[in-house]
Order: structure tokens, then sequence, then C-alpha cells
């Protein structure tokens, strides 16, 4: 599971954003948990994002 962690970060921040995208462009604007769910999408990329470069690091 580690592994697969390891390379979710900005694909994450992907879907959440081409999620986002959609929902603006098929008129779902009204609904605030299909909003939601792209923000914690991109929020959870970014955290497992800087999670793997902190454990990479040299400092």
């Amino acid at each position: 599971m580690k592994k697969l962690l390891k390379y979710l970060g900005l694909p994450l921040v992907f879907v959440g954003l081409l999620w986002l995208v959609i929902c603006f462009l098929a008129g779902w604007t009204n609904s605030n948990t299909l909003l939601i769910t792209g923000v914690i999408l991109i929020a959870v990329g970014i955290i497992t994002y800087v999670m793997k470069m902190k454990n990479e690091s040299n400092y």
C-alpha cells in the first residue's frame, strides 16, 4: 500500500482538478458534495506529494 501511495500525489491533484472542470462544464455547481469531493482529492494529493518529497529529501 505504501508503494501505491508513493505515486498517487500528483495524479490525485490532476483527477481533482479534472473533476472540478467537469462539474463546472456540466453545470453541477449547485451541489456542495460534488465540489467538496474535488477539493478533497486535490488536498489529499498535495499532502501525499509533500510527504513523499519530505521522505525522499536528504535534509
